[in-house]
């Protein structure tokens, strides 16, 4: 496959950074860091799996995730861009939830590495994708790092002559060994949070500061979740007749989502001048669990 000749040649570090094939035929990187792996698909800009030395995969990827064109790629961490949740009021009947962003495939622009860090940059612009209700020139750029933690930044910039508003998330599949023993500490929310039953849990807590932790007994570990220019933090775990066709019956057990947004059906969207830029930062690490 010539891209991944031409990707690995420009782009890849030996034992550090690497360009496969994916499940669905576009590019895959692999990233290496003294610290931790993970996996990122040019189809979508989206993190699928990171591992810490000494823990199971923190990502949660369904067995039925569908990696075609004009699909979301169920788990991991999705990219929703420029709004998060369904479309605001005013754009055409049919336009998609959660952007098209997670939809769209990205290009590699950058890669680095030193002793203690492993980083690779793709970009997104109007002339990769769009939207008929989003007529403007932008780009994103998101960049993964590993280091101690899994850091995701993605900055919007306006490359426009008019001045734009957006919503965004950083959709996070966090992977749980029952989502009904985990405790959620920290989201915004009064007290811990607990998953006790089947039922769907779907709520923005608005906060300026996200700092959460996912407590896992079941797995042996936590998950320490921290994000920058958020703000709000959604938590959604669904049902198990969740009737999403990508998820299997039992699916839900087994993820929770903590996402770090700025979503616009709660005041909490960005407006950007012609050349101003935004960015909203995602990191996490697993951490022994104790009780």
């Amino acid at each position: 496959m010539e891209e991944l000749l031409f990707l690995n040649r420009r782009f890849g570090v030996p034992g550090r950074i690497a360009f496969r094939e994916g499940p669905g035929g576009d590019p895959l990187a692999v990233l290496v860091g003294p610290r931790g792996s993970c996996e990122v698909s040019l189809y979508g800009g989206q993190v699928l799996s990171y591992r810490a030395p000494g823990f199971q995969d923190a990502l949660w990827l369904s067995p039925l995730a569908e990696f075609t064109h004009g699909k979301a790629i169920r788990g991991g961490i999705p990219v929703c861009w420029p709004w998060f949740g369904k479309a605001p009021e005013g754009m055409p009947a049919g336009t998609p939830s959660h952007g098209f962003a997670r939809r769209a495939l990205w290009r590699v622009s950058r890669s680095e590495v030193d002793a203690q860090r492993t980083e690779l940059t793709l970009i997104l612009t109007e002339a990769d994708a769009t939207d008929p209700a989003w007529p403007y020139r932008y780009q994103l750029t998101l960049t993964v790092t590993l280091e101690e933690t899994l850091t995701v930044d993605l900055q919007t910039r306006n490359l426009d002559d008019a001045p734009f508003t957006f919503g965004e998330a950083l959709h996070t599949y966090l992977r749980v060994g029952d989502a009904r023993e985990v405790t959620l500490v920290g989201a915004g929310q009064e007290g811990p949070l607990r998953f006790v039953d089947d039922a769907t849990h779907d709520v923005v807590y608005p906060q300026t500061d996200v700092v959460a932790l996912l407590r896992d007994p079941v797995m042996g570990r936590d998950l320490a979740l921290a994000a920058d220019d958020a703000s709000a933090v959604v938590v959604w775990h669904p049902a198990l007749d969740c009737g999403l066709g990508d998820v299997p019956l039992e699916g839900p057990r087994h993820f929770v989502c903590v996402e770090p947004a700025n979503p616009h059906h709660v005041g909490g969207q960005i407006t950007l001048a012609p050349g101003e830029a935004h960015v909203l930062t995602l990191r996490l690490q697993p951490t022994l669990h104790k009780d």
